[in-house]
């Protein structure tokens, strides 16, 4: 099954970015990346954030797919008080799950 998966940072952004596309690919074999692209925050007040798009096939259920973002966000340090005070080490959100859309894409 298709898998989109959304990335950004605004804090240590290209370090970040990197750091969490190599642990997604420990997690997802043959997941590829999108070129990253600096984007203005949306809804914060902070500094440009760089986001790039992932896409693999595997054959987990959505929760686990969820799951494992959200583990592999947490091994980099982010939090939910990071994110409320406008410092976003990484966010990963998944997108589509097969053909069905889960989220649509703020910066796009």
């Amino acid at each position: 099954m298709k898998m989109i998966i959304a990335l950004g940072s605004n804090l240590h952004q290209e370090q970040n970015l990197l750091k969490a596309k190599e642990l997604l690919g420990h997690s997802f074999d043959g997941i590829t990346f999108s070129e990253p692209e600096w984007t203005e925050p949306i809804g914060i007040k902070s500094d440009r954030f760089l986001n790039c798009i992932g896409t693999f096939e595997a054959e987990l259920s959505r929760t686990a797919v969820e799951k494992i973002l959200k583990r592999t966000e947490q091994a980099m340090g982010d939090s939910h008080q990071n994110h409320q005070l406008g410092k976003v080490l990484i966010d990963i959100d998944l997108i589509q799950y097969g053909n069905e859309t889960i989220r649509k894409i703020a910066w796009l």
